[in-house]
């Protein structure tokens, strides 16, 4: 039996919210968009659009950003459209956040790859715009624009579903991205220096951004302050192994105290 091609829905959503700081590297975004209809009309004064209510339910987005230092950034998460209807969704290409005009407002721009999903959207593909900005106060303005694929059944009707989907799991790839930029990532590589660089003294073979950060750990070595070296007693020279373990454990007081401040 052929397999019918998936036909194509064009939508147009702006949802609000706000977004969460998880970590200095991730961001959560949980936002929600009413039926709505996009009005755009060009005149002779030039171009004009709004946002008014349609009838209908509401969607609802929940992402997670991991941010990068030049403002680029990964994301992806769900949108649910019903109750078990949800599609999954993640950034491709050059995502970015940056300033805007408004001195109040940070600007960002992301297109997103769809990769399934429940219900209506299982099997679907497609490409989806994200063209957003946040407040001062942390809270999210973000403009969709879908042309989602689905199976022709799906893209005219829908089923009931009786309870909500779940968030999706992250691959491996994303959980992976996520950790190469997060904190703890940022912990463990300080760790390594701290227990490497005061007595190797060989730079690190690693890539650039990981030979720069276990610079930055191994500088601080140099002003790490031995205020209970009293306490510890003279060392013999045989007990090189114990020296490290204390070295290491005051420069890890060093990096918390300084985490506090």
């Amino acid at each position: 039996m052929q397999e019918r091609p998936l036909q194509p829905i064009a939508y147009s959503l702006q949802f609000r919210g706000r977004i969460t700081s998880l970590s200095s590297r991730v961001l959560e975004q949980h936002a929600s968009a009413p039926s709505q209809v996009l009005v755009t009309t060009v005149d002779a004064n030039g171009l004009a659009g709004r946002v008014q209510p349609g009838a209908g339910e509401e969607a609802l987005l929940v992402s997670r950003l991991v941010l990068s230092d030049d403002g680029s950034f990964d994301q992806s998460g769900t949108i649910e459209f019903a109750p078990g209807h949800t599609l999954a969704f993640r950034s491709v290409g050059a995502a970015r956040l940056g300033r805007s005009p408004d001195p109040h407002l940070k600007h960002g721009a992301a297109v997103w790859e769809v990769e399934g999903g429940e219900g209506q959207f299982r099997g679907a593909r497609g490409r989806i715009t994200s063209n957003f900005f946040l407040s001062d106060s942390d809270e999210l303005t973000d403009n969709h624009f879908g042309l989602i694929f689905v199976a022709p059944a799906a893209a005219s009707h829908a089923p009931e579903a009786r309870t909500r989907a779940t968030f999706r799991r992250p691959s491996i790839r994303e959980t992976w991205a996520q950790f190469r930029r997060s904190s703890p990532r940022q912990d463990l590589l300080a760790e390594c220096a701290l227990w490497t660089a005061p007595w190797t003294g060989f730079p690190p073979h690693q890539d650039r951004d990981c030979a720069e950060e276990f610079a930055l750990s191994a500088a601080l070595w140099k002003d790490v302050p031995f205020y209970d070296e009293s306490a510890l007693g003279p060392s013999p020279d045989d007990t090189k192994g114990l020296d490290m373990h204390r070295a290491t454990r005051r420069a890890k007081w060093s990096i918390d105290e300084r985490r506090e401040q």
